[in-house]
C-alpha cells in the first residue's frame, strides 16, 4: 500500500510539471490568452487553459495506477458502468470549462450543462441521502431532498472554485489543501479508492501550482476551476459517506470554507447592494432583475477586499491559504469528537469566528445594522404610523406579561395554574395600553430621541404596571410576594421592548450616518458644545453628503478620547498626519476661542493638503422694523437663517 501512496502523489506531480509548459506554449499558440482589464489583477497578457495540464496529469495518473495496483480500485470493476457515467461527466465538464476558455459561453448554457452533469452524478448512485444525525446516534435520511442536496452541493462548489480563482495561485492551493484533507480522512475510515484518487488530484495540483503561484506564467481558467470544483465536490461527498461521527457532516463544509463562504457571502451581499441603490432607475428595478444581480461579477471578493485592505499579491494568498489550512484541521476535530457537547462547542466558536473575519473585511452591504436598509421600513411604517407602533405595544404588552411569569414560576414556582392566570391578560391587556395612551406616550415623537423622551416612557409604563399593582391587588391572583416579583419582572421586560423599539430608527440612522460607504470626510475643530450639537446635527440627518472622521482640540487633555464613538486625534498639529490617514476634505470650525495663531497654522496646514476650511455661522438678529429687516437681509449671505441650528445646520466658508 505503501508504493501505492507513493506512485499515487509522485507520477502526478511529475507529469503536471512536465505537462504544463507544454500547455503554456500550446496556449499562446491557439491564443487562448487573458488580457488585463478593469476586473483583473494580472498587468500582462496570460495564458489561460491551466485546465488541461491538471486534467492530462489526473487522467494518465489514474489509468496507470489502476493499470499497476487494481486492487484498490475493486468499486470501477465491480460497477464498470457506474464508472463510464463518472468518466463522461468528468470529461464534459472539462471540455465545457475549455470551450469556455477559447471561446466564453454564456451563464445559462453553463449552468445548465452543469446541472444535467450534477443530475446525471446523483442518478450514477453518488449522492447526500444519508447524514449523521449531529445531535445523537444513527443515521438521518434526508428523504426527497438528497436529489436538489445533491445537484445543489456539486453546483455551488464547481461554480465556488470559479469564484475564487482571481490570484495567483489561491484555487490551485486551497484545492491542494481539500485534496490532501479529504484523502487523510478517507484513509482513516478505510475508503482507499477515494483516498489513492484524492492524493492523486493533490498531486497534479501540486505539479501545476508551481507555475501557477505568483507570478503565474499560467491560470487555471474555467477550464481548471470548474474541474477543481468538480472533482472535489465528488471526493467530498464519497469521503464522508460512512463516517458516523455526530458532526461529519460538518467536515466537507470546513475543508471548503473558503470558496463556500466567498460564494455565499457574494451573492448576500450583491443581493443586498442591489436594494441599497440610490439610482430612481436602479431602484424602480423588478425583483427578478435584482435577483439576477447575484451573478454579475465584481471586484469584491474575499481576496480583493485583503488586497485593498493593503495586504501584497502574495501575501493575500499565503493569508487564505492559512485559513484554509486551519478549518481544514478543525474539521478533523469534528470527525474524533463523539460527544455533542465539545461538538456544538467547536461548532460555535468556529462560527463566531469566521463571522468576525468577514467583519474585518468590512462589506458595506452585509453590514444590516449600518447600511440603511432597515431604515425606509421604519420611516414608512413606524415613524409616521402611529396604529403600528400601538400593535407593537400590544405585542409588548402580552410578551412581557407571559416572559414574567415564566422567569418567576422556572425561579420560585407559584401556586396558580397558568391555565387561570392566563385570563388576566385580558384585563391587563386594554388597562396598561389606556394608561399608556393617557400618560402621553402616544404624542411623543419617535425622532429625534433624546433623555426627555426617555424619562417620559419610563413614567408611562411604570403607571400602567401600577395599574397592574392594583388588579392583582383587587383579583387576588398572586401572593404579595410572587406579585411584587411578578410586577417588577413585567416593568424591566415591558421598558426595555418599548424603550428599545422607539430607540432603534435613532440607532440605524446613527449608524448609518456614521459609517456612510462614501461622502466628503470631515473634521470638526473644537470638542465642545458647538461641535458636539454640530455632529448630533450631522449624524441626525440622513440628507447630507458628510461623513464626520472624528474631532480636533486644542486642549492636551482630550486627546486620544472618544466623542459619541469618534475619536479626538489632538490639537492642530495633528492635522497632516490625520490627512494622511483619514483622507480629509474640509474642517468645520466650531472652537469660537481659537487663538489666531493657531488658527492661522491651521489654515496653512490645510492649504497644503487642499483642505477646505469652513466655519460654523450662528447669528441671532433682532427684527424691530421692516427697513432694519431689509437692511439685515441684503447684509446675510443668501444662506443665512435665523437660528442655524436647524436639521440642516449652515455651515459657511470662513
Amino acid at each position: 500500500m505503501t508504493i501505492a501512496l507513493i506512485y499515487s502523489i509522485l507520477l502526478p506531480i511529475l507529469l503536471s510539471l512536465l505537462i504544463t509548459p507544454w500547455v503554456i506554449r500550446f496556449a499562446k499558440r491557439i491564443g487562448a490568452t487573458d488580457a488585463p482589464g478593469e476586473r483583473k489583477v494580472h498587468t500582462s497578457v496570460m495564458p489561460r487553459i491551466g485546465g488541461l495540464a491538471i486534467f492530462l496529469s489526473f487522467s494518465i495518473s489514474i489509468l496507470t495506477i489502476f493499470l499497476l495496483f487494481p486492487g484498490f480500485f475493486t468499486n470501477v470493476s465491480e460497477s464498470s458502468g457506474t464508472a463510464a457515467l463518472l468518466v463522461f461527466c468528468f470529461v464534459s465538464l472539462f471540455a465545457l470549462g475549455f470551450w469556455d476558455d477559447l471561446k466564453p459561453l454564456s451563464p445559462e448554457i453553463k449552468f445548465g450543462v452543469q446541472l444535467l452533469l450534477a443530475s446525471i452524478i446523483y442518478f450514477a448512485g453518488f449522492k447526500i441521502s444519508n447524514i449523521t444525525n449531529p445531535l445523537g446516534a444513527g443515521i438521518l435520511d434526508v428523504g426527497i431532498i438528497d436529489f436538489p442536496l445533491t445537484v445543489i452541493w456539486i453546483v455551488g462548489i464547481t461554480n465556488a472554485f470559479n469564484l475564487i480563482d482571481g490570484l495567483d495561485g489561491l484555487a490551485t492551493g486551497v484545492a491542494v489543501i481539500a485534496s490532501i484533507s479529504i484523502f487523510t480522512v478517507s484513509v482513516m475510515d478505510g475508503q482507499m479508492e477515494t483516498a489513492i484518487l484524492a492524493l492523486i488530484f493533490a498531486g497534479a495540483l501540486i505539479g501545476f501550482l508551481r507555475y501557477n503561484f505568483n507570478p503565474a506564467k499560467i491560470f487555471l481558467g474555467d477550464s481548471g476551476s470548474l474541474l477543481i470544483g468538480f472533482s472535489l465536490a465528488l471526493l467530498s461527498i464519497q469521503s464522508t459517506a460512512k463516517i458516523t461521527t455526530g458532526f461529519a457532516l460538518l467536515f466537507p463544509i470546513l475543508v471548503l470554507v473558503l470558496p463556500i463562504t466567498d460564494t455565499l457571502v457574494s451573492m448576500i451581499r450583491r443581493l443586498l447592494g442591489s436594494f441599497l441603490k440610490r439610482n430612481p432607475d436602479e431602484i424602480s428595478q423588478s425583483s427578478l432583475r435584482r435577483l439576477y444581480g447575484m451573478f454579475i461579477p465584481d471586484r469584491s471578493h474575499i481576496h480583493h477586499r485583503l488586497l485593498s485592505l493593503g495586504l501584497s499579491h502574495r501575501n493575500t494568498v499565503l493569508v487564505l491559504y492559512f485559513v484554509s489550512i486551519f478549518f481544514a484541521f478543525s474539521a478533523f476535530l469534528f470527525i474524533q469528537i463523539d460527544t455533542t457537547a465539545r461538538s456544538v462547542t467547536i461548532a460555535i466558536m468556529l462560527g463566531v469566528l469566521l463571522v468576525l473575519c468577514i467583519k474585518k473585511l468590512r462589506y458595506y452591504e452585509i453590514a444590516i445594522f449600518n447600511n440603511g436598509l432597515m431604515m425606509p421600513f421604519y420611516e414608512k411604517w413606524i415613524l409616521n404610523r402611529l396604529s403600528f407602533v400601538k400593535l407593537a405595544d400590544v405585542c409588548f404588552i402580552t410578551a412581557s406579561f407571559f416572559l414574567s411569569y415564566l422567569l418567576l414560576n422556572s425561579l420560585f414556582p407559584v401556586s396558580v395554574d397558568l391555565l387561570n392566570f392566563e385570563n388576566t391578560i385580558l384585563w391587563i391587556l386594554p388597562l396598561q395600553l389606556m394608561v399608556m395612551w393617557l400618560t402621553g406616550l402616544y404624542r411623543e415623537k419617535m425622532e429625534p430621541f433624546g433623555i426627555s423622551n426617555i424619562l417620559n416612557i419610563s413614567a408611562s409604563i411604570a403607571y400602567a404596571v401600577g395599574l397592574t399593582a392594583f388588579v392583582f391587588a383587587m383579583m387576588e391572583v398572586l401572593p404579595f410576594v410572587a406579585a411584587t416579583q411578578f410586577l417588577i419582572l413585567d416593568f424591566y421586560f415591558l421598558l426595555t421592548f418599548v424603550l428599545g423599539f422607539r430607540m432603534t430608527y435613532q440607532v440605524l440612522s446613527f449608524w448609518y450616518n456614521r459609517d456612510k460607504p462614501s461622502g466628503k470626510n470631515v473634521l470638526i475643530y473644537g470638542a465642545g458644545l458647538n461641535g458636539i450639537t454640530l455632529l448630533q446635527t450631522i449624524i441626525n440627518s440622513a440628507n447630507n453628503n458628510i461623513r464626520v472622521v472624528g474631532f480636533l482640540d486644542d486642549d492636551p487633555a482630550l486627546e486620544g478620547k472618544l466623542i459619541n464613538g469618534f475619536p479626538i486625534f489632538g490639537g492642530h498639529w495633528e492635522l497632516a498626519k490625520t490627512h494622511l490617514n483619514k483622507k480629509v476634505d474640509s474642517i468645520y470650525l466650531c472652537d469660537e476661542n481659537i487663538k489666531s495663531e493657531n488658527l492661522k497654522r491651521l489654515k496653512s496646514t490645510a492649504q497644503q493638503n487642499g483642505i477646505t476650511v469652513k466655519k460654523l455661522h450662528m447669528s441671532f438678529q433682532e427684527i424691530e422694523t421692516e427697513v432694519q429687516k431689509d437692511k439685515v437681509s441684503r447684509r446675510m449671505r443668501p444662506d443665512d437663517s435665523v437660528g442655524s441650528f436647524s436639521n440642516s445646520n449652515r455651515v459657511y466658508p470662513d
